[in-house]
């Protein structure tokens, strides 16, 4: 996959509305000819193959809003490869998107209600909800070392939502591990306590 880590702390995401046109804007400025192929690394092989929908929750408004974008996929003339094009909006197999994600995480920090009721205000389960925690507090410590798994209440990347957003701890994280933040890995899955 192709993952563009420039454009979530590059956007003023106050001023755009959902996931959906914050992905169409992201969309819209992807410069094909520039942009390295994922598995050989050269430049300029790259041309659109294939799109697919891909179904995206968000929340705004204080309403849940379901999208749909078109996920573009390229193929490599040099490697032969395809990939799908995911900006760091997105999660890898997931239809919530990583500001979801640590909207709901940052709601249940500053909560004044059982984790039921914030579940039941975002649309997803508490088994959703605990395995984002679970799953959160897992790439911190790998990010971070051991100790930081301790701080998930005073984090400052959720109690100042902007901060993740505004800085290049995705696409650092992606490249020291190899796997997105709160992606599934089956690694570091198996590591975590």
């Amino acid at each position: 996959m192709v993952r563009l880590f420039v454009y979530l702390f590059n956007l003023d995401i106050h001023k755009l509305q959902t996931a959906v046109s914050i992905y169409n804007a992201i969309m819209k400025d992807f410069n094909i000819n520039g942009a390295p192929c994922p598995g050989c690394k050269s430049k300029g092989h790259l041309s659109f193959h294939d799109e697919y929908d891909h179904q995206l929750t968000d929340y705004y408004d204080n309403q849940l809003h379901e999208g749909s974008v078109k996920i573009r996929v390229v193929s490599c003339s040099s490697c032969n490869g395809t990939y799908s094009i995911l900006p760091d909006l997105f999660v890898p197999h997931k239809s919530y998107g990583i500001l979801f994600i640590l909207m709901v995480l940052r709601a249940s920090i500053l909560r004044t209600q059982s984790v039921e009721s914030l579940c039941g205000r975002y649309g997803i389960s508490t088994s959703t909800y605990y395995s984002w925690k679970k799953r959160y507090c897992t790439h911190k410590s790998l990010n971070l070392g051991v100790l930081e798994k301790y701080f998930f209440e005073k984090d400052p990347h959720l109690t100042a939502l902007s901060n993740i957003c505004a800085t290049s701890f995705l696409c650092d994280f992606y490249n020291r591990f190899g796997f997105s933040f709160l992606q599934y890995s089956k690694t570091a899955e198996s590591n975590s306590p």
